[in-house]
């Protein structure tokens, strides 16, 4: 449903029907083609404990909608700022007239912002300098969106004052990100992928697979070698013969 005009999604549907889908896979494709959608959309219905509908109302799968699951990490660079001013901006402006979508846009507005913000989280930023000025930012973010998530009412210039500071803080988070996931972050992740969970499958999404580094690229290569078995791990690129092929031999490649 949150897929469209990707003829990808049946082939993805069908193998995890066929229970066929693999432990890693690439998502390659241009920019706006869904990777990143069908990614995160991939990572709720793997963890679902029913049947994975979009509707569905499993503890999983209502943390995974919201984007705060602690079976998801997402690392590697995007310019989120651009999807969270328009959804900021439609946001308001459905709040401003009382429009009877006001639910959907708030959701569309909290997931943009969280598509930035789960790249913060700090299994991937542990023991680095910049967590101190990292930190505080997230917890200002979290605190505005908690206050929206809640159905209280809100005056208009007081929201606008929200997403203002929303905008700005999120902002200032872009500007700490690497232009590709460095070694250290694929060893953190590689450390998490270890651990043993009781509340189904794991998944680990790195954006831009293409630009890593070769240290990076030679650590990702050892865990996708023997990947655990309750966690996958979806990599998405806009060049796939950027990527190193010792990579894209241990990758099932679907196309955008």
């Amino acid at each position: 449903e949150n897929l469209l005009f990707q003829p990808v999604s049946q082939q993805l549907q069908e193998d995890i029907i066929n229970n066929s889908l693999p432990n890693a896979l690439l998502f390659s494709g241009p920019d706006f083609s869904g990777k990143l959608t069908a990614a995160l959309e991939l990572a709720r219905i793997v963890s679902c404990s029913e049947k994975a509908l979009w509707t569905c109302t499993c503890p999983s799968c209502l943390k995974h909608k919201a984007l705060v699951s602690t079976s998801l990490l997402l690392a590697g660079s995007k310019n989120c700022s651009l999807e969270i001013a328009a959804a900021g901006k439609a946001f308001l402006s459905a709040y401003a007239t009382n429009a009877s979508n006001i639910r959907a846009v708030r959701y569309l507005f909290l997931r943009s912002v969280r598509k930035l913000t789960l790249r913060f989280n700090p299994i991937l930023w542990e023991g680095e300098d910049k967590v101190s000025k990292i930190a505080p930012l997230v917890a200002t973010v979290d605190e505005y969106l908690e206050e929206l998530e809640s159905d209280k009412e809100i005056e208009i210039k007081e929201l606008e004052k929200i997403c203002k500071e929303v905008y700005t803080a999120t902002a200032k988070l872009e500007n700490f990100m690497y232009e590709s996931v460095p070694v250290a972050q694929i060893r953190r992740i590689n450390a998490w992928a270890r651990y043993r969970t009781d509340s189904g499958k794991k998944v680990v999404i790195l954006e831009n697979a293409d630009k890593m580094q070769e240290a990076g690229r030679n650590a990702l290569l050892k865990i996708l070698e023997e990947p655990p078995e309750d966690v996958i791990f979806v990599l998405t690129t806009k060049r796939r013969n950027a990527v190193m092929p010792t990579i894209l031999s241990r990758v099932r490649t679907y196309h955008f």
